[in-house]
């Protein structure tokens, strides 16, 4: 009975011995690797510009009340 419970965890330990190099490939890969670029370069630009915009206070974000300001 030891000898099968030997087998079983030198199969475990096999088993994350080569599972952690292919983990640390893929979390690697997805840290160098913007997957998620969803805009094209017009809807970049605007988002940019945008963002900008409410930086310098030209723009003010939403607030949520339901009430829009009007600006000269």
């Amino acid at each position: 009975m030891s000898d099968r419970w030997s087998d079983y965890a030198s199969l475990f330990v096999a088993a994350l011995e080569l599972g952690h190099p292919i983990y640390e490939i893929d979390r690697r890969w997805w840290e160098r690797h913007e997957v998620f670029h969803v805009l094209d370069s017009d809807d970049a630009r605007i988002t940019a510009a945008l963002e900008n915009m409410v930086a310098s206070g030209d723009l003010q974000p939403y607030a949520g009340d339901g009430w829009f300001e009007v600006f000269n």
